[in-house]
């Protein structure tokens, strides 16, 4: 990770648990000095290290910092090879 995606995972992150939750689309608002391509990488990020929590809302998605409880919610993840072999026994 370089310095400039760390500050960005910062901001998102301390913006994100001042507010409590808000929508993707607020949050590029709140940093006019990032790119949508830096924010979007950023909010992918923390949310599969688990640090925030992404809910879709209509057409936009709401962030919402994890709770300090459920530390490792994105080693729980299900990836694609796992869901199918779950689904389908037989197609491993």
């Amino acid at each position: 990770m370089n310095a400039v995606a760390g500050q960005t995972d910062e901001k998102i992150l301390a913006i994100v648990r001042e507010r409590g939750s808000m929508l993707l689309d607020e949050l590029l608002s709140c940093l006019p000095e990032a790119t949508w391509s830096q924010i979007f990488t950023s909010v992918d990020e923390l949310s599969r290290q688990g640090a925030i929590c992404l809910r879709r809302q209509g057409c936009d998605y709401e962030l919402r910092a994890s709770s300090p409880s459920t530390p490792g919610l994105a080693e729980s993840t299900i990836t694609p090879s796992t869901a199918r072999n779950d689904r389908f026994p037989d197609a491993a």
